[in-house]
């Protein structure tokens, strides 16, 4: 078929929120699966390109130059680069350097560059020169990241940056000539917090480990790789858990001219990132709570647009929460304001998933993300507020700018691209809305040639024009769709769902489609619609087995006309009408039978059935049940298997099937006709008769065309094939889909065959494909066409009468078919409780039950429905029957109940047995049987159950018991709360026993080695020193304690007094090396397992005496016990007993009072009981019988062999028989009198016979209790000694212990030490191998700067020539004028600094205008240079007398130096690129060694530090608590800046401390005594002093005296008993006038107070009478303030003037009164002081 044209692409649909980048000011560009689409933003316009390589990977453009670029989806991929809008292939980039499977990310720089970072295997960078296509270095990555974006810097192409979820690496290139070098810097991510993470210095880490343990001197630099034990790459890159805090998670990136990089994270931070130093600084969190300066409302949008928000949202505002009621309501007003218009303002801030793309603009970072929010991040202020925000209805994923900077093409990855205007805030336009998703149904709408149906996974139906490539309509189902078909005799789409529902859609009014029917047709999802030609019938198939036959009209309402069963999940279904329209239908279905199938698993059995159109008229006629199943007979069933699994099964005319087979992915013929197939029991197997080439990959699908002449084949190769039945081997391919992507998920050709429509399986596009016909092949396209007009004049009545049924439709909703029932429908197992209740019921009242007749759920699929509906017609056809059967079962119900009741009543010799009056045996053994196997799978479950938890009882009691050498177990005591337990020890493995003889052995033979040479050093020492001082000797034996052993102070334990004495330790002050600290620990674990041992041994004697004292309390007790029953008394004796904790192996045995549960017995174990009883009772009955022994006893001595004295005592005096009688003492006789004073006497002797045996009985008791008392208090005191045992065990065990602890923590550190040697090693390794390397570079690149230096001198050279050459290339110019020819020839044009070309709102948008691209100015500076050359070279700038020939000379002449002028300037450049790399390397080769020197000077100081740390040991004493003179911290001592002294030391400085103290002491008393001495002559002065100082104040006193002249009177008259009296009278005179005068005054001020009062009243009076006209004056006051107020205006300035005169005048009089005052005040107080000076004083005379 290859012969009759190609198939072009028409267009393409499908976005999936990839990048959508503009490729210039108006065009934007994005991957559309495996083509490329240009779409205008101003018409609208689309264009696809279909790419020449294998899929569409990786896509970016270069606005500068026009140029797009994309990856291959395939191995070795090749990078593809493409001018716009030609087309022009620029180059094709492959190299060996290259990705080897996949490129993640492609991007472009400013100028000729393209970087690439390929995935795995080799996850690398690579940069390109895409003009040359030639790849300029290449580096891998070190842990790459399996997902990626690379950018490159706008403003300067060296720089790049890879960014991953986790990596962040920022590249450079470096150039010397034509060789490149890449280098890269990881940065450090900050926490999510916010936090940027300490760096670990390598060489400069602490060891993790207290100071009390290592000491202040052992504290050694330690990396937390060392410290982990990992040493190689991995070490550099450790994360401890504990130290490790969420890092970001990256997902955007974008440069600033400047060369930073803005970072949009997952949480909703922003960093910035400097590219030269990777210093990371945080802008933006979401705690941050920063605020917009600026708000404003929003925008109202109509129904559809994008809502927007402008100015005035905060960065943590917006986030999603709960909404109550009263937020709900604010959101309705809010909604209900936009719609009518009004302005309303909703803030909307910074959320995670908020900066999942951002870009930058001159305006700031405008940023997208999950909550399909576009916001504008101000830079400019230190706070970043949101100065423009605006919503899409997705989330958005692609960011991109148009070349100008006036538009940014928003794309979401529900499908939909939007234009966002900087200028205008709040204004978007919808570009383009697909809605993307996986597409799973395409089908040409009839008459199939204007319009395609798609159906989204989501249940998103589309209408597509063929002619103009657009989206027509489109209406969602609702539900997860899974197939779809168009009706040829329709404009009916059928949509299949997951949940095995069928959907209709009328699509007769594409302007408002509808959905206006629903059927129910499988249990599982419909995977295959599919109709015939004609429109007759629809088919359905799923996975449950059932294939459905339905009449697709809806003047039918889609009635279903039968369906047959095909077993194992349908693979594919084909349906063909062969020859004229009455001939019928013809189905082929091929399936999967086995019973594990898989997805998408090839088909293996083939099934055919015809429907004819007798059967399509009357369904019922081939039904074989009231089910509408299709009869076998009726439909004409046949079924094959096939040879070969197969996919995608297609029935052609002459009883042929193709179809594609798995294994080697050909395409098959099978020839139904030759072949005839049997039923399923007896199937033939059917084999393929000829075999075609065909796709790559398996799986797929086959269909044919309209008019049954065209094959097309499809498969997840992406390729579709095209092929005539005449000419099969030869076909027509085309590429539709990428394989990476699932490749071709369907296929469909239009009815007229000019057009071919795909849809990808995976990457939700779909595509058109035209036929471009040859001249041989329009003949039989025309034939086609012709077929297709005949077909639709054919179907157009059809259709018409079709679509006006269907618009006569409702439309369908959910509705409909829920219930409108009150009532909740009883579940399942509600409805059979319900159901057996009822029959019991029926059964008690002996009544007749009826089952009632199931109905169908809610939801039923149709062949349910049709189940129960057989269900009731076959109920109504037997229901008298029925009713008939129900009526003699419950006659012979009650006859049988009757004879069971009169067989009860009978004997036992006549009674049938119950078993006979079962009438169903068989019935009664069934259920019997049924019984038993559920009985048995319980009893077999249960075992099962219980044989699990014997075997973790036995695990656990092997682990924890039988393994055990001791077990644990405790001894309490008797009376205190003491508890004592042992110590459970296992028993030695062989090894330990091993490990401990070795270690002995060891021990032997260092002992005897140091034997033998401390002999030879004594030897030595004794001839060389003398005898040793006094101190020496008491030194050596405080250290070693007995026959030469260490003191316990020493060693650190008290393990020897314990049993856990050794004489193979090791002295702690010898521990040096590793082997010795292992050997160590062994014995010491095995000294404190002899130790646990010792003590296990007195805890065993103790436990045997506890067992030994309570045998003998269990003793004394039972004479207790019979004691207190002698003596009549309710006391208890004391009984101990052992507890769980005593007797652990109780918790072993279940007894059965533990058992809560009644225990079930089985019949044979019931039978052994009963056996077991009926001997017990024999026995009994028999020892009841005659026997002559007992008889004898009883007979002859009472019963008992022995007769006890306390039983004599029991037994009472029997009384006279004249006593008992009651006679009376009158009557009695002599011998009565007698008998009764005998009875008397004996009965006062029994009474004291039995007092004095109580007596001894309550000795006995107490004296029995008491020896209970003491054994038991005895016990708990060896108890007690017992704990104190234990609890010093538990110290000495702690002490040894501690000490393996810190031997194992040494050994740790030893290891650490070890490692972080070994990570130095591979590091010096590591730097010298680059250290090579660097150093070849080196050489390499010093090599290249000579060569080129060279070179250029060369150039220079040449330049120099050609100026010294001037006059003799110009040697016929007279010499007048050379001068000016000379200056002309030096003339060079001026060329003016590079300048982009931008219009004024550009270069206000484009952020990067001031920093145009290198190349861009190279080659601006080039052509202004030559076109100003031009200038120069014409005519007008000939100077006079210059010929014309000799200006072109000189034309020439000069442009040929100005060519190597640039040369020279070129090379400049290029020497100086060169030396600055050179200097790189140098320093790069100067770092190295340093690290190296640094390396080595690390190992020798850890070798040091290693042997300080093997020399320095750590040593445990112990000390008594007055040698420690530390204080205590809050736990334990602290060490770390103490010091160790012997003991001697400090008693001797303790006695000098004494001596000193006793002379200071004396010295001191001296001086006491002497200051004693100053102290009593300073009192005695001080008492002098005072004594004067009296006599003093004495004398002043006599001197000062007055004498009045009541004195001089006194001591005149010598009278004074007159003197007094006649005093008394006067006062007595004196105090009666003052009584009367008193009198009077308080009437004279009762006068005054009624005055007063009268006063008051008046005043009061005055006073309202004041207010009154005090509030006429304010009303006054305002009225003139009001007037004035009023008058303000035109009021002369003049009075104001005056009154302000007047109030300063009165201001400065008042301040002149007061100075006046002041002063006669001053002149007063001189007065005064005058008139004071003129009295007269008395002067003090000193005596």
């Amino acid at each position: 078929m290859d012969a009759m044209g190609t198939l072009e692409l028409q267009w393409a649909q499908g976005y999936n929120g990839t990048s959508a980048q503009y490729i210039n000011a108006k065009t934007l560009v994005h991957a559309c699966g495996s083509n490329v689409k240009f779409i205008d933003t101003e018409t609208k316009q689309e264009t696809v390109f279909p790419t020449p390589g294998e899929g569409v990977g990786p896509l970016t453009v270069n606005s500068n130059f026009g140029v797009f670029g994309f990856s291959e989806l395939c191995p070795q991929p090749r990078i593809f680069v493409f001018q716009y809008p030609n087309f022009l292939q620029q180059a094709v980039l492959k190299d060996e350097k290259g990705a080897q499977l996949e490129y993640l990310s492609i991007s472009f720089s400013a100028g000729y560059h393209l970087a690439t970072y390929s995935g795995v295997p080799d996850h690398s960078i690579a940069v390109w020169n895409w003009h040359e296509g030639t790849i300029l270095c290449s580096q891998s990555v070190s842990y790459p990241p399996p997902q990626a974006s690379l950018t490159v810097s706008p403003t300067n192409w060296r720089q790049l940056c890879l960014l991953g979820e986790k990596h962040l690496s920022v590249w450079h290139v470096e150039q010397c000539n034509k060789t490149s070098l890449i280098l890269s810097t990881n940065v450090n991510l900050p926490a999510e917090d916010g936090t940027l993470p300490e760096h670990e210095n390598l060489n400069d880490a602490p060891i993790r480990r207290p100071v009390h343990i290592t000491g202040a001197n052992t504290e050694i630099k330690m990396t937390r790789a060392a410290i982990a034990g990992v040493v190689g790459e991995n070490a550099e890159n450790l994360d401890v858990g504990e130290d490790v805090k969420p890092r970001v998670k990256l997902m955007s990136q974008c440069w600033s001219p400047g060369g930073d990089i803005y970072v949009g994270c997952a949480g909703g931070q922003l960093m910035k990132i400097e590219a030269d130093t990777q210093k990371v600084k945080i802008l933006l969190k979401l705690e941050m709570g920063l605020l917009s300066r600026e708000s404003s409302a929003i925008l109202p949008q109509p129904a559809g647009s994008l809502e927007s928000l402008h100015r005035g949202a905060s960065l943590t505002e917006g986030i999603p929460e709960e909404p109550d009621a009263e937020e709900s309501q604010q959101e309705v007003a809010e909604e209900t304001k936009l719609q009518r218009g009004d302005s309303v303002f909703l803030p909307e801030g910074l959320r995670e998933g908020s900066l999942n793309c951002i870009t930058l603009h001159k305006n700031g970072l405008y940023a997208g993300g999950e909550d399909g929010t576009l916001r504008l991040i101000s830079l400019a202020s230190k706070d970043g507020h949101l100065s423009d925000v605006c919503r899409v209805s997705s989330p958005i994923t692609s960011l991109g700018f148009s070349a100008d900077y006036q538009h940014l093409a928003v794309g979401t990855s529900r499908g939909s691209v939007h234009i966002y205007d900087p200028s205008a805030p709040g204004s978007a336009t919808d570009l383009l809305d697909v809605h993307f998703g996986n597409m799973v149904g395409l089908a040409p709408l009839g008459p199939g040639t204007k319009h395609c149906v798609t159906c989204r996974e989501d249940g998103e139906v589309q209408v597509w024009s063929v002619e103009e490539p657009s989206l027509v309509t489109c209406i969602p189902i609702g539900v997860q769709a899974t197939s779809l078909v168009c009706s040829p005799s329709t404009e009916v789409a059928a949509v299949g769902t997951k949940s095995g529902h069928v959907y209709f859609v009328d699509l007769s009014n594409l302007q408002s489609p509808r959905i206006i029917y629903r059927h129910h047709m499988h249990q599982g999802p419909v995977l295959h619609l599919m109709h015939d030609r004609e429109g007759k019938v629809l088919v359905t198939g799923s996975d449950d087995g059932y294939v459905f036959v339905m009449d697709p009209r809806p003047s039918t309402e889609f009635k279903i006309l039968g369906y047959i069963a095909v077993a194992g999940e349908i693979s594919s279904v084909s349906v063909l009408n062969e020859g004229n329209s009455g001939s019928g239908v013809k189905v082929v279905v091929t399936s999967d039978p086995s019973p594990q199938t898989r997805s998408q698993a090839p088909a293996t059995q083939l099934v055919k059935f015809d429907l004819s159109d007798a059967v399509l008229k009357d369904p019922t006629s081939v039904h074989g049940s009231t089910r509408c199943d299709f009869t076998d007979e009726g439909v004409q069933k046949q079924t094959w298997k096939l040879s070969v699994p197969c996919h995608g099964a297609c029935l052609a005319p002459g009883g042929l099937v193709y179809a594609l087979a798995h294994h080697n992915k050909r395409l098959q013929r099978f020839n139904l006709v030759q072949t005839k197939g049997e039923n399923e029991e007896n199937n033939y197997t059917l084999q393929p008769d000829e075999e075609y080439l065909s796709h790559q990959l398996p799986g797929g699908s086959v269909m044919l065309s309209t008019h049954q002449q065209w094959l097309a084949s499809c498969s997840p190769d992406g390729r579709v094939a095209v092929r005539t039945l005449q000419q099969i081997e030869r076909w027509s391919e085309v590429v539709a889909h990428s394989f990476a992507t699932g490749g071709v998920g369907w296929m469909r050709i239009s009815t007229d065959m000019q057009y071919l429509f795909t849809i990808g399986r995976k990457d939700g596009t779909l595509t058109c494909y035209k036929w471009n016909f040859s001249p041989a092949g329009k003949t039989e396209a025309s034939e086609a066409m012709e077929f297709a007009r005949a077909h639709n004049t054919k179907m157009h009545s059809l259709r018409r009468l079709e679509g006006a049924s269907a618009a006569t439709m409702p439309e369908w909703s959910m509705v409909k078919t829920v219930s409108h029932s009150d009532s909740r429908p009883d579940s399942a197992t509600q409805w059979e409780e319900k159901l057996k209740n009822r029959k019991e019921e029926a059964v008690s009242k002996d009544e007749i039950f009826t089952t009632p007749t199931p109905t169908p759920a809610s939801d039923a699929t149709w062949l349910e429905s049709k189940i129960q509906q057989a269900i009731r017609l076959e109920s109504q056809q037997y229901s008298d029957l029925k009713k008939e059967l129900r009526s003699q079962i419950r006659d012979m119900r009650r006859t049988i109940h009757s004879m069971m009741a009169e067989n009860a009543e009978r004997p036992d010799i006549e009674k049938l047995d119950r078993s006979e009056f079962n009438l169903d045996t068989a019935e009664q053994k069934r259920m019997q049987a049924d019984a038993d196997d559920r009985v048995a799978a319980l009893r077999e479950e249960l075992e099962f159950k219980m044989l699990a938890l014997q075997y973790l009882r036995d695990l656990i009691k092997r682990e924890c018991w039988d393994s055990m050498k001791v077990k644990g177990r405790n001894v309490l005591a008797f009376h205190t709360n003491t508890d004592v337990s042992n110590y459970p020890l296992r028993e030695r493995t062989k090894q330990e026993a091993d490990e401990v003889a070795r270690v002995t052995r060891i021990r032997k033979i260092e002992i005897a080695e140091l034997a033998a040479r401390k002999d030879v050093v004594e030897v030595t020492t004794k001839a060389s020193t003398g005898p040793k001082t006094t101190q020496e000797e008491e030194l050596l034996d405080d250290d070693e304690g007995a026959e030469g052993k260490e003191a316990p102070s020493v060693t650190g334990s008290l393990a020897e007094g314990y049993g856990g004495d050794n004489e193979y330790y090791y002295s702690q002050f010898d521990l040096h090396t590793r082997e010795q600290k292992i050997n160590q620990v062994v014995l010491l674990k095995d000294a404190i397992y002899r130790m646990k041992e010792a003590f296990n041994k007195q805890f065993e004697s103790v436990a045997q005496m506890k067992q030994q004292e309570m045998v003998r309390i269990k003793e004394r007790n039972a004479r207790i016990t019979k004691i207190l029953d002698d003596l009549d008394l309710a006391e208890a004796a004391w009984q101990p007993a052992l507890t769980i904790d005593e007797q652990p192996e109780k918790l072993l045995v279940v007894e059965d009072s533990e058992v809560q549960v009644e225990k079930y017995v089985s019949p044979e174990e019931q039978k052994v009981i009963e056996q077991q009883k009926k001997k017990e009772e024999e026995r009994r009955l028999k020892e009841q019988g005659d026997n002559a022994r007992e008889r004898g006893l009883i007979d002859m001595m009472g019963g008992v062999l022995e007769v006890k004295k306390e039983d004599e005592l029991k037994q009472d005096i029997p009384k006279p028989t004249f006593m008992a009688d009651g006679k009376l003492e009158t009557e009695w006789t002599e011998e009565e009198k007698k008998a009764a004073v005998d009875y008397e006497k004996k009965v006062k002797e029994l009474a004291e016979e039995r007092e004095k045996y109580r007596k001894n009985l309550e000795a006995e008791l107490k004296k029995l209790q008491t020896q209970n008392a003491e054994g038991s208090a005895s016990f708990d005191e060896a108890l007690g000694q017992l704990f104190k045992r234990k609890v010093k065990t538990e110290m000495v065990i702690n002490q040894e212990e501690l000490k393996i602890v810190r031997l194992e923590l040494l050994i740790l550190a030893e290891e650490e030490l070890a490692c972080r040697e070994e990570e130095l090693y591979r590091l010096l390794d590591v730097k010298k191998a680059a250290k090579v390397e660097a150093a070849a570079r080196l050489q390499e690149a010093r090599g290249a700067v000579e060569h080129f230096r060279e070179e250029y001198e060369n150039i220079v050279a040449e330049d120099k020539v050609m100026d010294r050459a001037f006059k003799k290339d110009f040697a016929d110019v007279p010499a007048h004028l050379q001068d000016p020819l000379y200056r002309a020839f030096k003339r060079r044009p001026r060329v003016q600094r590079f300048r982009t070309q931008l219009d004024p709102a550009t270069a206000a948008a484009n952020p990067f205008a001031d920093r145009p691209p290198s190349a861009r100015v190279s080659l601006h500076s080039t052509q202004s240079l030559y076109t100003a050359l031009d200038e120069f070279d014409g005519p007008v700038n000939i100077p006079d007398g210059i010929e014309p020939y000799v200006w072109q000379r000189l034309c020439e002449a000069r442009r040929n130096k100005v060519e190597k002028e640039q040369q020279v300037k070129q090379k400049a450049l290029t020497l100086a690129e060169m030396n600055a790399f050179l200097q790189k390397r140098t320093e790069e080769d100067d770092r190295l060694m340093d690290d190296i020197d640094d390396l080595i000077t690390l190992q020798n100081k850890l070798r040091e530090d290693k042997m300080r740390w093997i020399l320095n040991l750590e040593v445990q004493f112990l000390l008594k608590q007055g040698q420690v003179e530390v204080d205590s911290g809050p736990f334990i001592h602290d060490y770390s800046d103490s010091i160790l002294l012997h003991r001697g030391v400090i008693e001797d400085l303790n006695s000098n401390i004494k001596t000193l103290g006793d002379a200071k002491l004396q010295i001191m008393v001296e001086s006491k005594d002497f200051r004693k001495g100053i102290h009593q002559l300073e009192w005695e002065r001080r008492r002098m002093q005072m004594q004067k100082s009296d006599l003093d104040t004495k004398a002043r006193d006599i001197q000062m005296f007055r004498m009045t002249k009541d004195l001089q009177v006194y001591l005149g008259d010598e009278d004074h008993s007159a003197m007094t009296a006649h005093q008394i009278s006067v006062l007595e005179q004196t105090i009666a006038s003052q009584t009367k005068n008193h009198e009077k005054r308080v009437e004279e001020y009762e006068n005054q107070l009624k005055e007063l009062k009268r006063t008051i009243r008046r005043m009061e009076e005055q006073n309202r009478g004041l207010d009154r006209e005090l509030e006429e004056l304010n009303v006054s006051v305002f009225e003139r303030k009001h007037i004035n107020e009023v008058n303000a205006d035109v009021r002369s300035d003049a009075a104001a003037e005056k009154r302000m005169a007047d109030i300063v005048q009165r201001r400065k009089l008042v301040d002149l009164a007061k100075a006046q005052a002041q002063e006669v005040a001053v002149l007063r107080a001189e007065v005064e002081r005058l008139r004071m000076r003129t009295f007269p004083a008395l002067v003090q005379v000193e005596h």
